[in-house]
């Protein structure tokens, strides 16, 4: 028998991490079909799951991690409280780690590499013990100097079982459901915010769009945006992070823009950080030459300059005409044209009566000016080119 080898750092089962997770998801399925859901708890639930959400994606994501606007000192901290009703960890151990993804999108050293498959993305990442070799070159030193973060990360423990489970426990007592308050406002709750964001680090890399950037797996859609404030529209976060707006026109479904433009409204919040309309054009203008040139691979255009015959005078077109090949000359293009000339909208007898013949002049205009399709037919039926080693204007033009 061989000696088992120990598994290798970044593999091995967090398993505290592990048996909690899976704990929280068990309490939330088992329990609820043993506790009456009030309406007034419903919405409570609701409330709160906006909350977490907001925390995040207000809090966590774009003011921390992206510092895509600046907020006065109690929105801070309203800000950061509203992120431990979340339930995924401190500010400062959830940005450090968003921050690494984004250094490195789609690696083996993004946390929730989407490249690793949609289960490790979403929820498989948090089963194994982390072990990120670059997150040492992650600067947080803005973090640390931000008192409201680090009185955050020292108590957290105490202010998330606080927010996210006595608070709402203590509020549904008003309406005489304290259990229920705490089970569906607090345990299901977590999951269901929990879920949210583990689907823009999975969901939001496999189904969408990709109109700003393909630079990464990063995809954008309205259905992810309306469950998580707006963050679905994330393959223009990815291309512009720094942007405080995730729904970057006007009708993106985006509430987490909304709630930073009203704190701004009311000098709560400032230095808003936008992109240039250009480089949002210019990003959208590559996303679309790429996806053109991707789609041109799919057709004949005709074969390369290289493969085409090189003729070195009319006279030779000629000469292949009266063996029988039917050939005419367009911009020094030799097209053959036998198994297409009854095809001709125009009819067969304009392109019979040019066989052998230069009809550039014919086809640009003095019979008929035609499209740009028609150019391109001309350049898919092209088998030779030809190459003047003499000047000869006459037999150039006829």
């Amino acid at each position: 028998m061989g000696v088992q080898q120990p598994p290798s750092k970044g593999t091995e089962p967090w398993l505290i991490n592990a048996v909690f997770v899976i704990l929280v998801h068990i309490a939330a399925v088992v329990v609820p079909p043993f506790v009456h859901l009030k309406w007034q708890t419903m919405l409570l639930t609701a409330v709160f799951y906006a909350i977490g959400t907001l925390g995040i994606t207000l809090g966590y994501h774009r003011l921390w991690s992206h510092r895509s606007f600046e907020a006065v000192m109690p929105v801070r901290v309203i800000i950061a409280c509203m992120g431990t009703v979340a339930f995924q960890g401190s500010c400062l151990w959830w940005v450090k780690r968003h921050r690494l993804h984004h250094a490195f999108t789609d690696t083996e050293h993004d946390p929730y590499n989407a490249k690793a498959g949609l289960y490790f993305s979403h929820i498989g990442w948090i089963f194994k013990r982390p072990h990120y070799t670059r997150i040492k070159l992650i600067d947080v030193s803005d973090l640390k100097a931000d008192a409201v973060v680090m009185l955050q990360h020292t108590y957290f423990p105490l202010l998330a079982l606080f927010f996210a489970f006595v608070l709402p426990t203590y509020i549904a007592r008003a309406w005489g459901d304290a259990l229920g308050g705490f089970v569906y406002a607090g345990v299901v709750k977590a999951v269901m915010v929990w879920h949210a964001t583990f689907c823009i680090n999975s969901l939001a890399h496999w189904v969408g769009e990709q109109e700003y950037s393909l630079d990464t797996t990063a995809r954008g859609g309205l259905l992810l945006a309306v469950l998580t404030q707006g963050e679905g529209h994330h393959n223009y976060h990815h291309a512009f992070p720094k942007d405080y707006r995730n729904g970057v026109r006007w009708f993106d479904y985006d509430p987490t823009k909304w709630a930073v433009t009203a704190l701004a409204t009311l000098g709560l919040a400032s230095n808003l950080h936008t992109t240039p309309k250009s480089e949002i054009e210019k990003g959208k203008i590559q996303v679309l030459e790429h996806k053109t040139s991707e789609r041109r691979k799919n057709e004949f255009w005709g074969l390369a300059d290289s493969d085409l015959v090189v003729y070195e005078s009319l006279d030779q077109v000629k000469k292949e005409c009266s063996e029988g090949r039917q050939l005419l000359v367009i911009d020094n293009l030799v097209v053959d044209v036998a198994g297409w000339k009854d095809q001709h909208p125009g009819g067969s007898k304009h392109i019979t009566n040019n066989i052998g013949r230069n009809a550039t002049s014919s086809f640009y205009g003095l019979l008929n000016n035609h499209t740009s399709s028609a150019k391109t037919l001309v350049r898919t039926m092209a088998v030779g080119k030809i190459v003047y080693t003499n000047v000869d204007v006459t037999a150039k033009e006829e």
